[in-house]
């Protein structure tokens, strides 16, 4: 029932007004005789509408008005002058003074009762309006609040980051307030780094979202100086848990060892990246070798990690897809190979070069992706600690583990990956699971191709030849009786540092001595190179039977 005030100094028009609503139905009446008690009845009572004499003593209708429509904020409550006043210039006085209409008296019930109906309807369409802005800033300031907190811990989390200017520069530009970009870094343990670059699908606060568990996983797994590999599987496995169907995270994570010249890289569904020597030439790209994060579930995940030689002074440039896909005015995208011209063109100011370049494409339009862009220098990072020691109890401890492979381990597509799962449940050995299992990987495939089949490096000049070379090398493995390659580990300290030494030897016909250092014929091509810039020492024993190994832990 809506509650009608009814403001008039003559008593028997009040009468007439409370006779004429009560007849109407559905109105409850309360009353005034003046302005001044007009503006407490209003305080008091609430109505959800007025109906207003303009002619008092003391406080007019008009007055009485414009300071009950003052108090009433951004409630509505429609006043209608009901007059004798037949003057238009009177009449647009009232209403400016904040009257909604009038009624002449004496006025027609069925007009009266049509305004009134129409401007309660206005009123309570009014208050629905207010009930929903209500809503939306209550809303509002909830969403602002969980805004604050993902920005409060995307702040944190690259603030954690180790950021040196000397090692690291970067650039990152989101496209709205929240970045689906990531950028992550922190110092090993024991020396060295790891990043993670990555792009979230999707843009603003819900690519940001999971940041939080991307970060906590990286600082928590560094800590522990966990391999590249792992670190992948750990996130790809939380996130396949946590993120909605279609949300996945594109990422390359990478750690550079303490003696800065082994880079360890996973990358899923990222551009590639670039590696240029000091004297600017552009030594190699590094290709995605996986899906984005958070798509696979653990049995279907891929965490073998690529390893590379670098040398002092070598820099990486890593980026995110909105880079190339940048937009100029006409909807050309930036590209990858105006990038790599810039790259390559840009000699020691490269990182500036394609920043100022890409600036100059896009001009003043508005971003389409999150860009971020970063060059990292291959320097020397000393440990967190400073006063980083081995902990005591490996200088006591001293272990050793042999493994045997038959001509059925042989056949096995998992062999090597197996063997470095066995040898990286010891001690102080998981953090080097992507390089041992390149290293591994080298020692096993020489053994096989070279000790056992007899098979030569010349045989893989080019792409066909390479086809047959493994047919061959299948036909030779299907046909062989008996053989088998055995792997000796064991670890030691010396002068507090540790180390891992691996012996291999296998069935074959072995390898002359005096090659291994000079030759590529011992551990065919590349691999010679491989564990050579891997290992502190390589040496052959038992007339070339015997491979030994000094590997720094």
């Amino acid at each position: 029932m809506n509650k009608i005030l009814v403001v008039d100094d003559i008593a028997i028009n009040r009468a007439l007004l409370r006779q004429t609503l009560q007849a109407l139905g559905g109105y409850e009446v309360v009353e005034a005789e003046s302005g001044k008690e007009a503006i407490s009845q209003y305080e008091k009572e609430k109505p959800d509408l007025i109906l207003m004499d303009i002619m008092m003593p003391d406080l007019d209708g008009r007055e009485a008005t414009t300071l009950i429509k003052a108090k009433m904020g951004d409630d509505y409550v429609p006043i209608v002058f009901v007059t004798a006043l037949s003057s238009e210039d009177s009449l647009a006085t009232a209403l400016a003074a904040g009257g909604d209409d009038f009624i002449s008296k004496p006025f027609n019930v069925e007009v009266l009762a049509s305004k009134m109906n129409a401007h309660l309807r206005i009123r309570e369409l009014n208050q629905q309006l207010n009930e929903k802005n209500n809503l939306l800033i209550d809303l509002n300031r909830h969403l602002t609040h969980e805004q604050e907190l993902i920005e409060y811990f995307f702040e944190n989390a690259i603030k954690q980051s180790f950021l040196d200017e000397n090692i690291i520069r970067y650039h990152m530009s989101s496209m709205s307030a929240f970045n689906g970009d990531i950028l992550l870094v922190e110092r090993a343990p024991r020396g060295g780094f790891y990043l993670i670059l990555g792009d979230f699908s999707g843009h603003g606060l819900t690519a940001a979202m999971g940041t939080l568990p991307v970060a906590m996983l990286f600082f928590k797994m560094v800590s522990e100086s966990a391999a590249v590999g792992d670190i992948a599987q750990e996130i790809n496995s939380q996130l396949y848990k946590l993120m909605p169907s279609g949300m996945f995270f594109t990422a390359t994570i990478l750690e550079l060892n303490v003696r800065s010249d082994i880079l360890s890289v996973w990358m899923g569904g990222m551009p590639e990246n670039y590696c240029f020597g000091k004297t600017g030439k552009l030594k190699q790209m590094i290709h995605s070798q996986h899906m984005p994060l958070g798509i696979l579930d653990d049995d279907e995940f891929d965490s073998a990690t690529q390893v590379f030689h670098v040398d002092s002074e070598d820099k990486i440039y890593l980026y995110s897809d909105g880079v190339v896909e940048a937009k100029n005015f006409e909807g050309e995208q930036f590209g990858d190979d105006r990038l790599k011209n810039t790259l390559v063109t840009g000699n020691d100011h490269r990182f500036d070069a394609v920043l100022n370049e890409l600036n100059d494409f896009t001009g003043n339009k508005n971003q389409n992706d999150d860009i971020t862009l970063v060059e990292l220098t291959c320097r020397n990072v000393p440990a967190i600690d400073e006063n980083y020691n081995i902990p005591e109890n490996l200088h006591t401890l001293s272990w050793h583990t042999s493994v045997s492979l038959s001509v059925d381990d042989m056949r096995t597509s998992d062999t090597v990956k197996n063997l470095t799962n066995i040898l990286c449940a010891m001690p102080y050995v998981s953090r080097h699971k992507g390089v041992l299992y390149v290293l591994l990987f080298e020692i096993y495939t020489n053994s096989v191709d070279h000790g056992i089949l007899n098979i030569k490096s010349a045989d893989k000049t080019n792409d066909k030849h390479f086809v047959e070379y493994y047919k061959r090398r299948n036909e030779a493995l299907s046909k062989l009786d008996e053989a088998s390659i055995n792997f000796d580990f064991s670890f030691f300290i010396e002068n507090d540092q540790p180390f891992l030494k691996i012996v291999v030897q296998d069935s074959g016909s072995g390898h002359k001595p005096e090659n291994v250092n000079n030759s590529d014929e011992l551990l065919h091509g590349r691999g010679l190179k491989i564990i050579h810039s891997f290992s502190e020492k390589v040496s052959c024993t038992d007339d070339g039977k015997a491979l030994n190994i000094i590997y720094k832990l």
